[in-house]
């Protein structure tokens, strides 16, 4: 999943929220030096990328248009996973809408830690600027989304056209979603209660 979602199922704690943020950016187990809660939110990370990646209808989207994203399939499902997330924020969590949680979550007090990784550090500045959280609700934010990674990987599949893709088989790409995602929820809860106690 890429970041709104890994935000969303662990919003009830901070920490743990900024861990699951920064789970890409910590490598193997080396984070016994992050508080345990940031380090809690690393192993949800991975769990919630593990259940996503071996999912079979998160395998069923990628490979509808594997033919033009290439390996970078699952890559482009999971920014689609954010879009229908943000598009339906409001009535998923009742705390805050998404403009009030993505200000929340920029605002929080870690990210210039000494335990925080210097690529979640560099990043902060262009997260805030462009406001990644929010772009995705929208064709033209999810379009500035692709361009950008499209700019900055070389060699990268034309995912530039990963809009147009979606609008090609929307109803799909949304009906897939909306079976998904509960189930990962439960998932996620599941592992999460058993981890805790």
């Amino acid at each position: 999943m890429n970041y709104l979602a890994h935000l969303y199922l662990s919003r009830d704690n901070d920490e743990e929220m900024f861990g699951n943020f920064i789970g890409d950016f910590v490598k193997g187990k080396t984070y016994n030096h992050l508080p345990t809660n940031v380090a809690n939110g690393v192993r949800y990370h991975r769990f919630i990328d593990d259940y996503t990646d071996n999912h079979e209808i998160t395998k069923e989207m990628a490979q509808r248009i594997r033919p033009y994203a290439k390996r970078y399939a699952m890559v482009v499902t999971d920014i689609y996973h954010d879009h229908f997330l943000a598009l339906h924020w409001n009535t998923l969590a009742t705390d805050k809408n998404l403009d009030e949680f993505a200000n929340y979550f920029y605002q929080l007090p870690y990210w210039k830690q000494e335990w925080t990784p210097e690529r979640a550090v560099n990043m902060y500045p262009f997260l805030t600027k462009y406001d990644w959280l929010n772009a995705y609700k929208n064709f033209d934010g999810l379009t500035k989304v692709f361009g950008g990674m499209q700019n900055r990987i070389k060699n990268l599949a034309p995912i530039g056209n990963s809009v147009d893709w979606l609008k090609n088989d929307y109803d799909f790409f949304l009906d897939c979603h909306n079976i998904f995602f509960p189930e990962l929820q439960t998932a996620f809860n599941k592992f999460r209660d058993n981890d805790r106690y």
